[in-house]
């Protein structure tokens, strides 16, 4: 088992950087970058208990939440996060801390192409009500 701590760097072959590549992509405003991120596998928790299940749902939820704002604003790099990850073999439990407190706990696993990949992430989205789904039957409203 290994552990590492330091700033996230854009670009590392380690689960840790995965922190510093979701803040690019949300700078940058870019969703395709963000769904990379994860697993075609993978499960997003959402509040109320919801969770978003697969690359379709975890687009959507995304989506939503980036053009609320709820990821911090497109073109402003974030400043003061740290992350740290515990390996174990091909599974690894990555966390962040922001400069205010916050912190985020995910589980990321090694792909066949040896990049790293976020499966579980139960805290980026769970307090952003932005990213629910509309009530069937019902019209989304921005």
């Amino acid at each position: 088992m290994t552990t590492t701590a330091h700033p996230t760097a854009v670009g590392a072959d380690a689960p840790e950087a995965l922190e510093s590549r979701f803040a690019t992509c949300v700078a940058a405003g870019d969703l395709d970058g963000i769904v990379g991120l994860y697993a075609a596998d993978a499960v997003v928790s959402l509040p109320r208990g919801r969770e978003a299940a697969g690359a379709t749902a975890i687009r959507s939820a995304f989506a939503a939440a980036l053009a609320a704002g709820a990821l911090g604003a497109v073109g402003a790099p974030a400043a003061g996060v740290t992350a740290r990850a515990v390996v174990t073999g091909g599974l690894a439990m990555t966390t962040s801390t922001t400069g205010d407190g916050t912190v985020r706990t995910q589980v990321a696993r090694r792909t066949a192409d040896d990049r790293w990949v976020w499966v579980r992430d139960g805290s980026r989205l769970r307090e952003v009500e932005a990213c629910l789904p509309a009530p069937s039957g019902e019209l989304a409203v921005a």
